[in-house]
């Protein structure tokens, strides 16, 4: 009796299995089919993209202008802004840090970073008007985060340790570097508009 107990439950085991590997196949050659219709799908190719900004005309500004400080635009002209996620964990001391930064890069775009705008106006003749400045730098501002943070877990991974809350000096490098950012792509930002009055 035990050995017909045996072969019973070996059967249903095999029964089992049998249906397990046929589902299985049934899946296998679903995804098979679904593969084929996906390779024999017409493919877009876009060989070359030419833009023509001085026959553009602008009624209203809305939504975001990503001026180039930003991680989106990484492989743009400066690669310096391609931000990679990382899984870094930053000590302590960076909140404080942080924000000493985020303060002093404010500040600039309150202040200096308006003039150094007018002055690229000038160099690459554009005369913007007060409410386009102030939505050029508020884009920046709002993108001025992301890059203290990239700074600041670049400093934490060439072995940076702070040593205090305040460290001056790190406040100082890193706003820099985002003041160079800033510059670099107002500049750009300008160099590329389209010339005024169709030129």
């Amino acid at each position: 009796m035990l050995l017909y107990d045996y072969l019973i439950k070996l059967r249903r085991y095999l029964s089992w299995q049998t249906k397990k590997i046929q589902s299985i196949e049934q899946r296998l050659l679903l995804l098979e089919n679904q593969l084929k219709e996906l390779e024999q799908q017409p493919r877009t190719t876009i060989e070359r993209i030419e833009y023509k900004f001085d026959q553009l005309k602008v009624e209203t500004l809305e939504g975001t202008l990503n001026i180039g400080i930003t991680p989106n635009n990484a492989g743009n002209v400066i690669e310096d802004f391609a931000v990679q996620p990382e899984k870094t964990v930053v000590p302590k001391p960076e909140p404080v840090l942080f924000r000493n930064i985020q303060e002093k890069v404010h500040n600039y775009l309150e202040k200096e970073a308006k003039e150094t705008l007018k002055r690229f106006e000038k160099q690459y003749a554009h005369r913007l008007d007060d409410a386009y400045r102030h939505f050029i730098l508020q884009d920046i501002a709002r993108q001025v985060d992301e890059r203290i943070r990239f700074y600041l877990h670049q400093k934490m991974n060439n072995g940076y340790v702070p040593t205090s809350d305040n460290d001056e000096t790190v406040v100082n490098e890193i706003f820099q570097k985002i003041k160079v950012d800033i510059e670099q792509s107002l500049d750009l930002f300008l160099k590329h508009l389209p010339k005024q009055g169709g030129e």
